[in-house]
C-alpha cells in the first residue's frame, strides 16, 4: 500500500510527547512490511535549524477559502524513510509546535493545522504519490480527513483513498474560533453539533472523528473509555456515533531500546536467565539517588510528567502514608508546580526514603527502570502507556490503575486466581492507590516465591511493533472496502 503519514511530531526530528514515538517507529514497522510509507510533518523552528534536508517542492501551492499560500516541502531521511517537511514560515517557524513561552495554545493553531493538512495533500498530487490510505493522527491532522472527502469529488486520482484517524490523547482536541470557517473551508454541512461544531466554536478533533473513514484509538481499553461519558472528554456521543467504524490497537514497545540485556545505561545486564545484574542495578540506583543501599527494602520507582492526568492528586497523598512504612522512592519528572513542590517536601522530611530529580535524563529514566522493584503509575487515565511495557521487560512489577492501555497491559491475577504482572487498583483515590502499593510491599517482603513468579511472567510478555503494524495493515484493509458515508 501507499501510506501517507501525517503527524506534528516525530522521534528523530522533534519530539514533545508519545505521539512522535509512535510516529517514528508504526512508519518504520509499516515499511519492514513492504509499504511505501511517507512521513509528513511541519518544518518547526528547531528542525529549520538542523538544514538536514534537501526540497523536494521548492513552491507549492496552497488554497485556503479564498487565499492561496505558497509553501515550501523539504525531504528528508529518518532511518531509510521518506519525510517530508511542511515549510511556511509565517506558521511554523516558531519555538515550540503548539504553545507560545507562557505555555499557552498559539491562537493560530488552526489555522496553522489546517494548512498543514491541505499542503501535505497537495504535496501528493506535486510528487505523483497518490496514497491508498491517509493516517492521520489527533486534532492536528484531523482536517486532512474533511478535505480528502473533498479531493475525492475535485480530483480522481484520490477517489479509492480512505482516511484512518488515531485517537492518542482524547483530551487535546484543537479547539479555535468559528471565525476560522472560511480559511479552514468548514461550510454549514460540516459546522454544526455531529460535525465541527462545539458551543458555537470549533473543535477540530470533534469534526474529524466524524469525517474519517475509520478511527482507532491508541489501546482496547482507551477505545471502550472514550465512548463512555466519563472518559470520553466530552465526546463520547461522537465516538459512540461512529462504533461499526472506531477500535483499539495497542502502541508496541521499542525493545531494542528497552532491552536489560544490552542497555547501555546499565551498571550491569541481565536478562530472564540471570537476574544478577537487577540487584546491582538496584543497588547503583539507591547511591546515585542518595538513598541507603539497602537491598532488603523495597524501592518504588516513577518517571513522568508531572500533570493531573497521571494521577498525582490522589497518589501523592497514598505515598505520603506508605512512607511510614519500610520503603523506598526514585522519582524522575517535571511538570506542574504544585506537584513539584509536594513531592520536593516529602523528599525534605523523608530524605533516606524518597529522593527526586527535578527534570528529565533519558540514562535515568533507564536506570530507574532497570534498579526499582516496583514502578507506580497511578493515571487517572492512560490512552496506551509505554513505561509498564518497559517496566515489565525489566523486571520491575508495575503498580497501575486499570484504565486504558494499562489494563490491557497488566493483571494482578489471571482467571485461575494465580499470579499477575502486577498490582492494579481501579478506583481513582488515596486508599486504592494505597492499596496496591501495600500489597506489592506484602509480595516483596513476605513471599518471595510469588514476587519471583510476578517478575518472569513479566519478563517474558512482548508488544512489539511488528504485531501492532499488523493490526493496523488490517484496519488499512477495512477502510479501504469502506463505502463513502
Amino acid at each position: 500500500m501507499n501510506i501517507l503519514f501525517l503527524s506534528s511530531e516525530a522521534t528523530g526530528l522533534i519530539k514533545t510527547g508519545g505521539l512522535a514515538d509512535v510516529a517514528r517507529a508504526l512508519p518504520l514497522a509499516l515499511r519492514q512490511k513492504g509499504h511505501d510509507v511517507r512521513l509528513v510533518l511541519p518544518n518547526y523552528l528547531s528542525i529549520a535549524r538542523t538544514k538536514n534536508y534537501s526540497t523536494a517542492v521548492s513552491s507549492l501551492g496552497v488554497l485556503m477559502g479564498d487565499t492561496e499560500l505558497f509553501c515550501a516541502v523539504q525531504q528528508t531521511e529518518l532511518e531509510r524513510l521518506t519525510g517530508y517537511l511542511i515549510e511556511y514560515n509565517d506558521f511554523f517557524l516558531r519555538s515550540h509546535p503548539y504553545e507560545d513561552v507562557g505555555g499557552n495554545p498559539h491562537p493560530d493553531n488552526g489555522e496553522r493545522f489546517g494548512f498543514f493538512c491541505k499542503a501535505a495533500l497537495q504535496l501528493c498530487l506535486a510528487e505523483n504519490f497518490i496514497p491508498d490510505i491517509i493516517h492521520v493522527n489527533d486534532w492536528q491532522g484531523a482536517l486532512a480527513c474533511l478535505y480528502l472527502r473533498k479531493y475525492r469529488t475535485t480530483y480522481p486520482e484520490f477517489a479509492k483513498t480512505r482516511s484512518l484517524l488515531t485517537i492518542h490523547n482524547g483530551g487535546y482536541q484543537g479547539h479555535c474560533s468559528a471565525s476560522a470557517k472560511s480559511f479552514l473551508e468548514i461550510g454549514d454541512d460540516w459546522f454544526h453539533p455531529a460535525g465541527f461544531e462545539d458551543h458555537g466554536q470549533i473543535n477540530l478533533l470533534k469534526g474529524g472523528l466524524r469525517a474519517a473513514d475509520q478511527l482507532n484509538a491508541v489501546s482496547v481499553g482507551y477505545a471502550e473509555e472514550l465512548k463512555t461519558p466519563l472518559g470520553g472528554h466530552g465526546l463520547h456521543e461522537s465516538y459512540e456515533a461512529r462504533k461499526e467504524v472506531f477500535s483499539g490497537i495497542l502502541n508496541g514497545c521499542e525493545y531494542e531500546v528497552w532491552n536489560p540485556a544490552n542497555d547501555p545505561y546499565l551498571t550491569s545486564n541481565y536478562d530472564l536467565g540471570n537476574l544478577s545484574g537487577k540487584f546491582e542495578c538496584k543497588s547503583a540506583l539507591q547511591a546515585e539517588m542518595g538513598l541507603p543501599e539497602a537491598p532488603e527494602v523495597p524501592l518504588i520507582g516513577i518517571v513522568s510528567r508531572l500533570t493531573g492526568q497521571k494521577g498525582f492528586d490522589f497518589s501523592l497523598p497514598a505515598i505520603a502514608k506508605v512512607l511510614s512504612e519500610q520503603v523506598q522512592f526514585a522519582i524522575l519528572g517535571s511538570g506542574e508546580r504544585w506537584i513539584v513542590e509536594e513531592i520536593t517536601r516529602l523528599s525534605e522530611m523523608n530524605p533516606e526514603k524518597l529522593q527526586f530529580h527535578d527534570g528529565y535524563n533519558e540514562a535515568l529514566a533507564h536506570r530507574i527502570e532497570a534498579g526499582s522493584d516496583f514502578f507506580l503509575m497511578p493515571s487517572l487515565y492512560e490512552p496506551c502507556g509505554l513505561n509498564q511495557m518497559y517496566s515489565l521487560r525489566y523486571g520491575t512489577l508495575p503498580i497501575v490503575r486499570a484504565v486504558g492501555g494499562l489494563r490491557d497491559t497488566v493483571w494482578e491475577n489471571d482467571t485461575s486466581g494465580g499470579n499477575g504482572t502486577g498490582f492494579v487498583f481501579t478506583e481513582p483515590n488515596a486508599d486504592d492507590t494505597l492499596g496496591a502499593i501495600k500489597r506489592g510491599i506484602d509480595c516483596f517482603t513476605n513471599d518471595h516465591a510469588s514476587f519471583e513468579n510476578r517478575i518472569k511472567l513479566g519478563m517474558r510478555q512482548r508488544f512489539s511493533w511488528e504485531n501492532t503494524a499488523t493490526q493496523y495493515e488490517n484496519i488499512y484493509t477495512k477502510a479501504l472496502k469502506t463505502p463513502i458515508n
